[in-house]
């Protein structure tokens, strides 16, 4: 059996900014109870992911933000258990460098989500993206820690060693747990990572061209089948 349960958040566990379904939040709650272990990797921050779960009622769940830079268990506030995955003092000294570049060049063009260790510009206005895709483009020796990926509304500017798929390595460690215990969930290629992590993976939604192990056309439908057909 299955012990740890991965579940993105946007497009997967619900849609970009809405609540969970109440059927699919008293599914989950099941296999919570029937002794899965709950976790959700987002690239949103912790606290994010701690405000959203408490609304869900799932005993400590395992919170994964910034795309696995950032650990919370539980979602008391202050945390009781969070930590951080490991990356350079390089990284973390080019990150600063790459917040205050895109300041001077942006102004206050951006808006930044409010992480703890990666840095994630929101530009106000279209033209701001090519402006900072510029920066990044001439600047690879002071970027060279980082991996940047451009969204349709913003850039993830992160440390390179950091993915998914390291993350749920690097927690499953230290739950004396393995890759042959974990199922993951996620509607995009970001989730790629996680997906050649885990012993199976549950593609949701139908928009992805890569291959996963299952693949549903709703959250509703996967969390149904999880326990039953490939728990």
């Amino acid at each position: 059996m299955h012990k740890l349960l991965v579940f993105d958040l946007d497009g997967t566990l619900a849609q970009l900014g809405v609540g969970m379904l109440p059927q699919d939040i008293d599914e989950l709650k099941r296999l919570d109870e029937a002794g899965y272990r709950i976790a959700i990797a987002s690239g949103k921050p912790v606290y994010y992911l701690c405000g959203f779960m408490r609304q869900i009622g799932v005993r400590q769940p395992i919170l994964i933000g910034e795309n696995g830079t950032t650990f919370q268990f539980g979602v008391d506030l202050p945390p009781r258990t969070y930590f951080f995955y490991p990356c350079s003092d390089l990284a973390r000294r080019q990150l600063r460098w790459a917040r205050e570049k895109i300041d001077e060049v942006c102004g206050d063009g951006v808006w930044y989500q409010p992480n703890d260790v990666a840095v994630t510009p929101f530009p106000k206005r279209p033209e701001l993206f090519d402006v900072i895709q510029e920066l990044v483009d001439t600047h690879p020796a002071e970027l060279s820690e980082l991996h940047v990926y451009r969204h349709t509304d913003s850039f993830d500017i992160a440390p390179a060693n950091v993915s998914k798929y390291n993350s749920l390595d690097y927690l499953t460690k230290r739950l004396g747990m393995t890759s042959s215990d974990v199922i993951a969930y996620g509607d995009w290629t970001n989730d790629i990572p996680m997906f050649e992590f885990a012993d199976l993976s549950v593609g949701i939604g139908g928009k992805m061209e890569y291959r996963t192990d299952y693949s549903f056309a709703t959250i509703g439908e996967a969390l149904r089948a999880t326990g039953v057909v490939f728990g």
